[in-house]
Parts: C-alpha cells; structure tokens; sequence
C-alpha cells in the first residue's frame, strides 16, 4: 500500500514537473518569436518568403527527383499562405530577404549540381524550423483572431510534416 501512494506521488509530481517545463517551453518560444500579432505576422512572411524563393530555385535546379516534386508544392504553399492572410486582413506583401537569408539565397543561386541539391535541403530544414515556433506562437495566441489562428493551425502541421519528410531526404543524401 505504501508503494502506491509513493509511485502515486512520484507519478504525479513527475506529471507536474512536465508540465512546467512545456509551458515555460511555450513561453521560451513565444518570447523568442516575439509575443506581438503583428510582428508574428511579418516574421511569417519573412521566413514564407525564403521558403518560396529558396523552392523557386529548388524547382528548376534540383537534381534529385524528390526535391524537384517537393519544391513546387512549397511554392504553392508559401503562394497559398500570403493569399489567405491577405483575405483575414493581414499584411500580405512578403518583405525583401536581407542579411543571412539573402547570403543563402545568392549561394543557391551560383551552386549545382549535388552541392545546391545538399544547401537545398539545409536552407528548407533551416526555414521550415525557423517558421514552426512563429506558427505556433499565433496559434497560442489567444488575442489572435480566429482567422489568424485557424492559418496558423493549418500552417504549423504542414511545417512539422515538411520537416520530417525533408529530414527523412537528408539522412539518406
């Protein structure tokens, strides 16, 4: 009898303690991303944008054939996204890349072959992770409204299905 209560407690303090950590998890990324709507919005744009222009590039310069279906369907998807935010009202006008994301893309643009095949999948891995925590910050976002956050859920599930499909890519390059 004893034993039970003990692992009761112990289960249950282990719950709690899980607990903390996701919600301080919650609040690392939302304070990492940024907690204000309108910033989330531009920064979903800016990281939308490299992922569109890094996919442009995929579409017509990959060699593998599975980054070449995967880059249209991101292009879409990017395309998709800034349309559906320009209809609930969002800014939709995705800003100019600058700084480390414009590095990147100059690099693709100038490599070939295995190498822009191999900087493809980083940059998309890199973007897409970039962007899930934006995602999910609207989405948690409880001033947010619905059309925001109903963009948002649909956004971070298809990042989080982007990521395994392009990690599953990169392990076997």
């Amino acid at each position: 009898m004893m034993n039970r209560r003990a692992l009761s407690i112990i289960l249950a303090g282990s719950t709690l303690a899980g607990c903390a950590a996701t919600a301080q998890s919650n609040m690392a990324s939302q304070s990492a991303v940024g907690g204000d709507l309108t910033g989330l919005r531009l920064q979903a744009l800016q990281g939308g944008a490299f992922l569109m222009q890094t996919a442009q590039l995929g579409a017509s310069k990959a060699q593998r054939p599975e980054l070449r279906r995967f880059a249209p369907f991101e292009v879409s998807e990017q395309q998709g996204l800034v349309q559906a935010m320009g209809l609930v009202g969002s800014s939709a006008t995705p800003p100019a890349l600058t700084g480390e994301k414009a590095a990147m893309l100059q690099r693709l643009q100038t490599a070939s072959g295995p190498e822009f095949d191999r900087m493809f999948v980083i940059a998309q891995i890199q973007g897409h992770r970039e962007a899930l925590p934006v995602y999910v910050a609207i989405l948690q976002n409880n001033a947010a409204p619905a059309a925001d956050r109903a963009i948002a859920l649909l956004a971070a599930d298809r990042i989080r299905e982007h990521l395994a499909y392009l990690e599953a890519i990169s392990s076997r390059a």
